[in-house]
């Protein structure tokens, strides 16, 4: 591995900490060789990590002749977070420890219109109106009061909030952000569906330290980048965004001023829509208003799971289409690691995976070598558990 540039002592620690929480009961030997730097940096770190309660000493490892060298872990109770996902029609919520474990889950519905359309009830008593936003506040106060107990218990190891808006709704995402800061006074940190989907990824250990290219597929097609568990460019309002990439420049127009970008043939909504021109609709109880897009787009997908001849053609159109831009992008970059992800992934793992590694092979003279391609078996929710993951990386690195 080439060695890290020069870093600030507070960098190192997070480096050390990320190795050591990556495999569990190593040495400072180990880490030293991992990470390319001296014995003596890393002995500091792990001092300073030791002393915060980041890092326990959980034995010696076997001797070869010298004094047994301390084996090293994370505390993975020393520190946790929340993670926080806004959906057209829910709203989940996760607490998550420095090894991925989970303390603490809820779903609750979002939007009164969607929870409606779900199973013909009105919205919740006590809902409350926010900006662009319908939401049980009370319900989700009673979850954030019994969770805040625990805060109080432990306040010095909750490192803060972060919060994924696949809604794309700022005045609603604020709001929430408004109710979590009020409830349990944390720092929160936002961040795209695309690069929480791959931070939840990176943290169980799905992706390796190397270049890995996560693509997030819901409302909107975002994808990132990630390098030993950052992403390589800094995150821009939009620059995760794949829907206007354009696939076919003689396309429908798109007020963005291209003409047939991803958006328009291959995101949750555009295969929705096929679904329903195609007859699809009443058969897959597709709702044809859009007001369901990711329930009814897993409907979709599971049904193209399950052999369903006009479900498989919509989902493998889409899946190739992606996979043209995918192969556009890791192509320069030389990545050979892709990560697909999703609640409709999620619904038709095999489907996915085998189209995109398929479309890939076909290139695979222009892109240089054969691409890895898996799909994130992250849950409840990938994008939730990497919110927690990015509140804890924010905390942790500076």
């Amino acid at each position: 591995m080439a060695a890290l540039r020069p870093r600030s002592g507070a960098a190192t620690d997070a480096a050390v900490l990320d190795a050591i929480r990556r495999v569990p009961d190593t040495t400072r030997t180990a880490l030293a060789a991992e990470l390319g730097v001296t014995a003596v940096t890393v002995t500091n770190s792990v001092k300073r990590l030791l002393a915060e309660g980041l890092v326990v000493e959980v034995g010696r490892a076997r001797s070869t002749g010298g004094k047994p060298a301390s084996l090293l872990r994370v505390n993975t109770a020393s520190r946790w977070s929340l993670g926080c996902t806004l959906e057209l029609d829910r709203l989940s919520l996760v607490a998550m420890n420095m090894d991925g474990s989970l303390r603490f889950r809820a779903v609750m519905p979002l939007g009164a219109s969607a929870a409606a359309a779900e199973d013909g009830r009105p919205a919740a008593p006590g809902a409350a109106e926010g900006p662009a936003l319908a939401l049980d506040e009370a319900a989700l106060l009673e979850r954030l009061r019994d969770l805040r107990t625990r805060i109080d218990d432990e306040r010095g190891g909750c490192a803060g909030i972060g919060i994924a808006d696949l809604r794309q709704d700022a005045a609603a995402a604020a709001h929430v952000r408004d109710l979590l800061q009020r409830e349990l006074d944390l720092p929160t940190t936002f961040g795209s569906p695309a690069l929480c989907a791959g931070l939840g990824s990176y943290w169980v250990g799905e992706q390796e330290e190397s270049a890995c290219l996560t693509v997030h597929l819901g409302p909107s097609i975002g994808a990132v980048v990630l390098s030993a568990g950052g992403p390589i460019l800094p995150e821009i309002p939009g620059s995760s965004s794949l829907d206007h990439v354009i696939v076919d420049p003689e396309g429908p127009p798109c007020p963005c001023g291209g003409r047939g970008c991803l958006h328009q043939t291959s995101s949750n909504a555009a295969d929705i829509r096929r679904a329903v021109q195609d007859g699809l609709g009443e058969e897959l109880g597709l709702d044809p208003d859009g007001t369901r897009v990711i329930t009814d787009h897993a409907r979709l997908t599971e049904a193209a799971a399950h052999g369903h001849a006009g479900a498989t053609r919509i989902v493998l159109d889409s899946a190739r289409t992606i996979a043209l831009v995918i192969g556009n992008i890791i192509g320069p970059l030389g990545v050979r690691s892709v990560v697909l992800s999703g609640t409709s992934i999620s619904m038709a793992p095999k489907l996915y995976r085998d189209a995109v590694t398929a479309s890939l092979r076909e290139r695979a003279g222009a892109l240089g070598a054969d691409v890895h391609v898996a799909v994130s078996t992250v849950q409840p929710h990938p994008c939730s558990v990497g919110a927690a993951a990015l509140a804890l990386t924010t905390a942790l690195r500076p």
